[in-house]
């Protein structure tokens, strides 16, 4: 991924969702793979274009505390279920880039009609 995919896929994330005050970053370093995929996410968030954009839109940038995955757990939990309709949705079926987008924008939109935190019910 280079800096200004990685930008491009952040100005998305952000557009989608609003702007946000604080992002939190697993810190999964005992896969190899997420190891090197953590050390090229610190190389493009070291770079001064995403630096100045973080900076400008006031966004602060966090990494959960290392080996510790409970602090992930929220939404380690979301990505279950993405993972869980997926299977359930497609099985071993491949799809085009159109298609994949497609649901996962639907999965999307089912995830977030859930409440953030606990709905308090008042008794008139």
């Amino acid at each position: 991924m280079t800096t200004n995919s990685f930008l491009l896929a952040f100005r998305r994330f952000l557009a989608r969702r609003g702007s946000c005050k604080v992002i939190y970053t697993d810190n999964a370093r005992t896969f190899l793979k997420s190891k090197k995929e953590m050390e090229n996410l610190s190389r493009i968030l070291s770079q001064i274009m995403v630096q100045n954009f973080i900076a400008k839109e006031r966004i602060i940038w966090k990494n959960i505390i290392e080996r510790s995955p409970w602090w992930g757990g929220v939404y380690e939990r979301l990505v279950r279920s993405v993972k869980k309709r997926l299977h359930k949705i497609l099985g071993k079926a491949l799809l085009s880039f159109e298609e994949m987008t497609t649901i996962l924008t639907e999965i999307e939109a089912v995830l977030n009609l859930r409440p953030l935190s606990y709905v308090y019910e008042e008794n008139d």
